[in-house]
């Protein structure tokens, strides 16, 4: 894989621990809500260099 995918897939990864740090942290949100948009938001951002990760590979 190139390392464009392992910038955009770290990328996903970082934006996930930090969604679910602010969810454990909230008084309204769970550590699994948190995770859970912050996966979402994290795919979302990360989607373009993944893309072209797999496509050159």
């Amino acid at each position: 894989m190139p390392s464009i995918f392992w910038i955009g897939a770290g990328l996903a990864a970082l934006v996930c621990v930090v969604g679910a740090f602010s969810g454990a942290r909230s008084q309204t949100a769970t550590f699994g809500s948190g995770a859970a948009m912050g996966a979402m938001l994290g795919f979302m951002i990360a989607f373009p260099l993944i893309a072209i990760g797999l496509a050159s590979s």
